[in-house]
């Protein structure tokens, strides 16, 4: 599924939006995560904020009739291109938000379906695969580690 460039538009302008509403001074920061809502059947992004308030919504037109099974990894592409581009521009730099903090894809009951970006001192991206097999090799290294 390929967004239009209105689609990709709408939700940069959320994730502006949401930059602008948390924006301030390092003396009036807030604690907070930015949860991100693809709704298939609206075709619509909605972003909430720890108060499960809707701070910023999107319409993404192709979502609404994407019925394939990878919708989320779909949506977990769209989106992390776009908090990328974000980064890029700055406009996550103005964010006035305790760290760490993170971006979180979540579904219809507000489930975590992946974290698309985690902000800590230094800017993590978390893309999917890049935490595959980190339970094994710290198992190995524990077992490693008895064993000498």
């Amino acid at each position: 599924m390929n967004l239009t460039p209105s689609s990709v538009a709408a939700i940069s302008e959320a994730l502006n939006k949401t930059a602008c509403l948390y924006s301030g001074e390092e003396d009036q920061l807030v604690s907070t995560d930015f949860y991100l809502q693809p709704l298939r059947g609206e075709g619509k992004l909605s972003v909430f904020n720890d108060n499960d308030e809707e701070i910023a919504t999107a319409a993404v037109p192709e979502w609404s009739d994407y019925a394939a099974d990878t919708f989320y990894d779909q949506v977990t592409e769209d989106l992390t291109a776009a908090i990328e581009a974000a980064n890029a521009d700055g406009e996550l730099e103005r964010l006035a938000v305790w760290m760490p903090y993170s971006f979180v894809l979540v579904d219809g009951e507000r489930e975590t379906v992946t974290d698309l970006l985690l902000v800590d001192d230094d800017t993590l991206l978390v893309k999917k695969g890049l935490m595959a097999g980190l339970d094994e090799e710290l198992d190995k290294f524990i077992e490693d580690l008895l064993n000498d």
